[in-house]
């Protein structure tokens, strides 16, 4: 036989089935452009040239490796499914007297075909979209950056070397299974029945316990850096648990449904529950990952569109004030100051709320009113147990404290003003204890040093001589007092951004620590822009995969389906009562996934509120809010999922 012969009949095989493999295409093809995208935007040389660019590209960096294991994933999951559906049509080959050398090679054309279809239409995609890609980028970083966006050689070879090994791994496993299976087989593969599940309690407990253990962990979990630690362990404990009950309490439910004799036994939920009974063995895994993929798709969209929408919120509760300095010495201050005065009229800019104070910063141990130093802090346990105790503490003097923020407070001897996120009736620093009187208003925060990891402490104290004796030994980060002003700038934008841009560039040959407001703004656009850009894509991925499995899922039941549809029919049931079983059977394999997957989200909040306070977002209601609005969007999108696979479904089975 001619070689050109095996590659006829490989394309007029894709062409033939076309009804499965159009959606493998099509998934393969988003992922490579997907994946290209990532790589392209993340190795421009413009974006290595931006203040924050490389928060940027290290996201991009994350999303890329996040895309090729799931590329991975599911082009396997994609292609087991394609074989069972050719099996059949494989043995007939064989027993027409077809090698299954030769079977092998059409199975290598179709996978090559395939392979190049992605390439060319991914690749494709990439070239066609660089610039609009990069326009995106620039509305979602909100600066004005150069990008070249045109096509990047090294990324599409990267490309190309990542979905060419996964295709040769692909052909190898088709070809075991040709080569390990008899023609018989063949022609029965897709045709093979499924026995009546068993109830499995073991499993099903074991599915509720490791769920259980999951949603426990995020409801517990009270600090972000635990979050951080735990999160993968609730993550994996609620996949085992999906995929447990899915598989076992799922067929428990069942079979407790057909016990209840009135329930049970009526052409409503007969034929439903019998026939999900045979064959939810091989649903439930499908169905779970359903589940799993909608609940990414949720949770990843929802967090990275809450931190992004609450940027500014976020940047102005850490810093509230435009410009802040502190120095050693008050030299190195009226320096500074000098400078700034002559860079504001330079640039036009007015500089308004100016407050000069002294304050000693310091991350320190506190349990139970008193500061531990080092020390004593290493008598605990493990450093985790540290992080409930730790607190950014900041002392400064009462004179400073009301000058700042505009009060006229008074203290006694042995007295301190104390904010605290813990309730403190004394405070015992080297060995002295001060009586505490509470400040219930929040102050007005002075610095971004106070982050949401550690919990806050402000002290006022009386005088200098107090304020020294506080000087806390032995720490683990030692720090020093310093002399700090903050100020707020008037002008035009534009003005205000060159103002900005001058004084990060003048050092002066000061030694002094600053936050320029206007600067970090552009860097946390950039990273939080980051998240956005990727999460939005990934999620889409997640949907799209989604979609297809539903689809792949639907196909092959199907055609499976439409025999014993035709059966029921010949027993007495009329065409209305199977298509009312169609529909309750398509509808409990979309309602059910996500059903649960919005448990998951709701579940998953508290952890996910307190892993994004490391971020700086602390507006719980907020995050909640576009979360549940993701997952009312996500399952708006999965009605018309529903609709459209009803239609195909019930067009497979028709008799």
């Amino acid at each position: 036989m001619k070689k050109g012969l095996y590659l006829r009949i490989a394309i007029a095989n894709i062409w033939k089935n076309k009804q499965t493999y159009l959606p493998f295409l099509i998934a393969s093809v988003m992922l490579t452009f997907t994946f290209y995208s990532f790589s392209m935007i993340a190795t421009d040389k413009g974006l290595s040239q931006m203040h924050g660019g490389e928060s940027f590209a290290a996201v991009l960096g994350f999303g890329m490796i996040v895309v090729g294991i799931f590329t991975a994933i599911f082009i396997f999951y994609a292609n087991s499914f394609l074989i069972k559906r050719r099996k059949k049509e494989l043995g007939l080959y064989s027993i027409l007297g077809m090698e299954k050398r030769h079977i092998g090679r059409i199975l290598r054309y179709e996978s090559c075909f395939c392979y190049l279809v992605s390439m060319v239409l991914g690749l494709g995609l990439g070239a066609l979209l660089g610039r609009l890609l990069f326009m995106l980028v620039k509305l979602a970083m909100r600066c004005d950056i150069t990008l070249s966006g045109s096509f990047s050689g090294s990324s599409a070879l990267i490309t190309a070397i990542l979905f060419l090994a996964l295709y040769a791994v692909l052909i190898v496993y088709n070809s075991i299974q040709v080569h390990t299976a008899s023609p018989v087989e063949l022609l029965r593969g897709g045709q093979t029945g499924e026995k009546e599940s068993k109830s499995r309690w073991i499993l099903t407990i074991v599915g509720l316990i490791t769920m259980g253990a999951g949603y426990y962990i995020a409801q517990k979990v009270n600090n972000p850096v635990s979050a951080i630690a735990l999160f993968f362990v609730a993550v994996v404990l609620v996949i085992i648990g999906t995929y447990c009950l899915f598989i076992a309490g799922s067929i428990t439910i069942l079979r407790l449904m057909r016990k209840k004799k009135s329930y049970y036994y009526s052409p409503k939920h007969f034929i439903t529950i019998s026939g999900m009974l045979y064959r939810m063995k091989q649903n439930a895994a499908g169905l779970a990952s359903i589940c799993i993929l909608c609940t990414m798709a949720m949770v990843t969209i929802g967090t990275t569109v809450s931190l992004y929408n609450g940027t500014e919120g976020m940047l102005n509760n850490y810093y509230p004030y435009d410009m802040f300095y502190s120095f050693k010495d008050e030299d190195s201050r009226d320096k500074l100051l000098e400078f700034s005065e002559n860079a504001a009229k330079e640039n036009n800019v007015t500089i308004k709320d100016f407050a000069s104070y002294y304050a000693y910063t310091e991350t320190i141990y506190l349990l139970d009113g008193r500061v531990m130093n080092e020390t004593e802090a290493e008598s605990l346990e493990t450093e985790l147990d540290f992080y409930d105790n730790l607190r950014d503490i900041q002392i400064m003097t009462l004179d400073s404290f009301n000058r700042v923020q505009g009060l006229n407070e008074t203290l006694a001897d042995g007295d301190v003003l104390v904010y605290c996120d813990k309730d403190l009736n004394s405070l015992t620093v080297n060995d002295v204890t001060y009586n505490v009187r509470k400040i219930d208003k929040p102050p007005v925060r002075l610095t971004g040093s106070v982050t949401a990891v550690y919990g806050e402490l402000l002290v006022v104290v009386k005088d200098m001589d107090t304020l020294e004796q506080m000087r806390i030994k032995n720490v683990r980060y030692v720090n020093d007092y310093n002399y700090c002003t903050i100020w707020n700038l008037s002008g035009a934008q534009e003005d205000i951004e060159a103002y900005s841009v001058e004084m990060a560039q003048s050092k002066l040959g000061l030694t002094m620590s600053s936050l320029n407001k206007t600067n970090l703004r552009q860097e946390w656009y950039m990273m939080h822009g980051g998240f956005f850009f990727v999460g939005i894509f990934l999620g889409i991925i997640f949907l799209m995969a989604t979609a297809f499995i539903i689809y792949f899922k639907q196909i092959s039941e199907g055609y499976q389906d439409h025999d014993r549809f035709v059966i029921l029919q010949k027993v007495g049931t009329s065409k209305k009562d199977v298509k009312a079983t169609i529909h309750r059977q398509i509808l409990t394999v979309f309602a059910l996934p996500l059903l649960i997957a919005v448990c998951h989200v709701a579940g998953s909040l508290h952890m996910m509120t307190k892993i994004l306070m490391l971020f700086g977002l602390m507006d719980i209601p907020y995050i909640a809010l576009n979360s549940f609005m993701t997952a009312f969007i996500i399952a708006a999108l999965f009605g018309l999922m529903y609709l459209r696979t009803a239609k195909t479904y019930y067009k497979l089975v028709k008799f």
